[in-house]
């Protein structure tokens, strides 16, 4: 875990890397509050709105995975209590892609409940393709 101290701009996260696949999106589907086909999780309907031949990952895979890597950095009591992840997504996610999430410390500012710590957050593909980029901040006491 990063202390306040140690914790300067330019500072690297830990990356995460996640092997996508479509078992992959369907269990993270399956665990969501939505009951109904979507195009993560019927390839038909993804074809008939989308025009694809496969089922997309959901953006919230992502938000997950720059969770994960931000967990890493604050530490998990940090980042559950304090942690916030926003993404653009830029590009579709599919089964066979590869993210990894990257990011650093772009600044911090006093708050009331302490220091909170901006970071900026690259999800790129296999490819070098970025597909989403974002800030992630948490605040240290």
């Amino acid at each position: 875990m990063a202390s306040r101290a140690e914790i300067k701009s330019g500072d690297t996260i830990p990356s995460v890397t996640k092997s996508i696949t479509e078992e992959s999106i369907l269990e993270f589907e399956s665990t969501g509050i939505l009951d109904r086909e979507n195009i993560h999780n019927n390839p038909e309907l993804a074809a008939k709105r989308l025009g694809t031949t496969y089922t997309l990952a959901s953006g919230r895979m992502s938000i997950t995975f720059a969770s994960e890597s931000l967990r890493r950095f604050f530490g998990p009591e940090v980042f559950n209590h304090t942690g916030t992840v926003n993404l653009k997504f830029l590009r579709p996610v599919k089964a066979g892609d590869t993210i990894i999430v990257t990011g650093a410390v772009s600044g911090s500012e006093q708050t009331d409940g302490g220091t909170k710590v901006s970071v900026d957050l690259f999800c790129d593909n296999q490819d070098g393709n970025r597909t989403a980029v974002g800030i992630g901040t948490a605040v240290i006491k």
